[in-house]
């Protein structure tokens, strides 16, 4: 298998190739500008080092605007070639999933080795072979090469609501642990939730899958992105 790099992942690191992930995926959360606290606290690195990238390095290469003190965004550049390694990364995951038999709560860190490996050319040949899949196993949306997030974005559960019914589109925190928690309740994409009660400061969410009903802590309702079910 061909995995020859293009020329423009060439003139990126897989540092760089990260941090712009990351931008994208908040970017896919509704932040159009992210401050660098957030950011730094999102890829695990001191804010320090997050300013020198956005400074140094993003913004020279027209993939990032970056306004101290206010925050970073990504260009409409910085969006496609962002989209471009999201791309590969789902794809490899259903990949995992799909033809390997990896558990969904593993792919995710696999297919971050994966995605800097992969030429766009490899990445559109695996999507035709898996048939061309919609989402990544978590139910978060397989970009175009524009950048331009097409298909359910959902709202976070916590954001709705009781009692309402919805359905989960996908789950935006692909931590293992996270993962396998919510594996082990039942709650993943494609599953209608009936959410019954939201407790006051800061307590539990409640929810009914159907066959369980599940107290959740704010911090796991966050990352369930959901919509109404027709006629709630």
């Amino acid at each position: 298998m061909d995995v020859s790099m293009t020329p423009e992942q060439d003139e990126l690191s897989e540092s760089e190739e990260e941090y712009i992930e990351a931008l994208y995926h908040m970017y896919e959360e509704g932040k159009a500008s992210v401050k660098t606290s957030e950011l730094a606290e999102r890829l695990g690195v001191s804010p320090a080092s997050v300013t020198e990238m956005l400074k140094d390095s993003l913004t020279k290469k027209n993939l990032v605007e970056y306004v101290p003190y206010r925050g970073a965004s990504l260009t409409s550049l910085g969006r496609e070639v962002a989209a471009r390694v999201v791309r590969r990364h789902r794809i490899a995951e259903r990949l995992l999933t799909d033809v390997a038999g990896v558990n969904w709560d593993e792919c995710h860190e696999e297919a971050c080795k994966l995605e800097h490996a992969l030429s766009d050319e490899v990445a559109d040949k695996l999507a035709a072979y898996l048939k061309n899949p919609e989402t990544c196993p978590h139910g978060n949306i397989i970009p175009p090469p524009t950048g331009e997030i097409k298909g359910e974005v959902g709202r976070p559960l916590i954001s709705f609501n009781p009692p309402l019914k919805v359905r989960v589109v996908r789950i935006i925190k692909e931590k293992r642990d996270v993962l396998r928690r919510l594996a082990s309740l039942g709650i993943m994409p494609g599953v209608e939730l009936k959410l019954i009660r939201r407790a006051p400061a800061g307590g539990p969410v409640i929810v009914d899958s159907g066959c369980l009903q599940v107290a959740m802590g704010r911090e796991l309702a966050e990352v369930i992105m959901a919509v109404p079910v027709d006629g709630e």
